[in-house]
């Protein structure tokens, strides 16, 4: 059977985060269906260079670091790739499809794009955090996103959305009608399940007698909202001194004025392959984020999966999830919200149907099934 070369433009992929593990995922998936495809995977980075690895081809195209300018100029490099290259399918990500404006599709060649999220909404939310001089100075940045995402609402064959948000913010921008897929994140089911919670603390050197929150995140820590997550935290320390909080993937330049209390463990970057421990190991998972796109992000369904107390923002608008019944959702980030926390986790019965509950919930969305689907649109 003739090989299928595609081509996944998007992250750089040694970072474990986001869209490279969304990529690597659909890679794998399409590895163990033995599909086959002959994969090239397009990235910005320090240096022109070609690699392979795992069966994969690598490009890493040289692109300046300057803010807001290097997106423009990496889109442009990767123009000029494409136009010298020939795929079958290419598969664009997040604002990574701005090189489809002055893109000449090539015959029976098929373009797919997937918005993990809205720029412009993303920026408009981050401005939020800025007094009223300085949103007047940034404000322009907003225009910046709209015109770097609207070319694959024109020029791609299919869109992919990971939430009906991000559809809807889509829409909201550019007013286009056309098909759009809806296909929330898959999660590895045989990765990510339950484990026993002492034997993971054991594994990991984490003290038996101390429960513990956990935050994940490698984005801005504002978005994010880890500094909700810590704000939440400290109400709960005071009430119970065996919490503890574990954070991980944080740069520690950026938050380490966060950092200075006696319940937080800060730990920068975990081996892939030690996450689902961490999960395990903790009694509740925060997703506080100000802004997401994806609804469940990534992060949200392995500890769903993992049997996590799951505790996320109303903004975070993870949209598979419902108070009470499978996920705590809360607002102000108070000694309010750390009460209904904290009475959950006490009250066994209550917290095992919501755990119960959460899993099943993203048993609906397992790397099987979301690769299926994610595969047949490349097709």
């Amino acid at each position: 059977m003739k090989k299928i070369k595609i081509c996944f433009i998007g992250t750089n992929p040694n970072f474990d985060g986001g869209i490279t593990l969304l990529q690597k995922n659909l890679i794998d998936y399409i590895k163990y269906m033995k599909i086959p495809y002959e994969i090239t995977w397009i990235y910005m980075g320090k240096n022109n260079a070609r690699y392979s690895k795992k069966e994969v081809k690598y490009i890493e195209l040289k692109t300046p670091k300057i803010l807001f300018l290097e997106d423009i100029l990496f889109n442009r490099s990767v123009l000029k790739f494409l136009k010298e290259n020939d795929f079958d399918v290419i598969n664009s990500h997040a604002i990574w499809g701005y090189w489809m404006k002055n893109y000449k599709k090539k015959l029976n060649q098929k373009i797919v794009h997937t918005y993990h999220g809205t720029a412009y909404y993303f920026l408009k939310n981050s401005l939020k955090r800025f007094g009223i001089l300085k949103k007047i100075m940034l404000s322009p940045t907003l225009w910046w996103g709209y015109f770097l995402e609207k070319p694959p609402m024109r020029k791609a064959d299919n869109i992919i959305c990971v939430s009906e948000k991000v559809k809807k913010h889509l829409e909201m921008l550019y007013g286009i009608k056309r098909k759009i897929e809806i296909l929330r994140t898959g999660v590895n089911l045989r990765n990510f399940k339950p484990f026993d919670k002492e034997k993971a603390k054991k594994q990991l050197n984490l003290d038996a007698k101390n429960s513990y929150g956990l935050y994940i995140g490698g984005g801005g820590f504002w978005t994010k909202g880890l500094d909700r997550v810590i704000n939440l935290s400290e109400k709960i320390y005071e009430k119970n001194k065996n919490y503890k909080l574990i954070i991980i993937g944080s740069d520690y330049n950026k938050v380490k004025h966060l950092l200075n209390k006696k319940f937080i463990i800060f730990l920068y970057k975990i081996p892939r392959d030690k996450i689902h421990l961490y999960y395990s190991a903790s009694d509740v998972f925060f997703c506080l984020s100000r802004y997401e796109g994806g609804a469940p992000t990534l992060v949200v369904s392995e500890a769903m999966a993992s049997g996590c107390l799951l505790v996320c923002s109303k903004d975070s608008e993870q949209e598979i999830i419902e108070d009470k019944k499978n996920c705590l959702v809360v607002k102000d980030f108070d000694k309010n919200d750390a009460k209904k926390i904290m009475k959950v986790l006490k009250d066994k019965k209550e917290k095992e149907k919501i755990i119960k509950n959460s899993i099943k919930t993203v048993k609906k969305f397992s790397l099987e099934k979301w690769g299926e689907k994610y595969s047949k649109i490349l097709k």
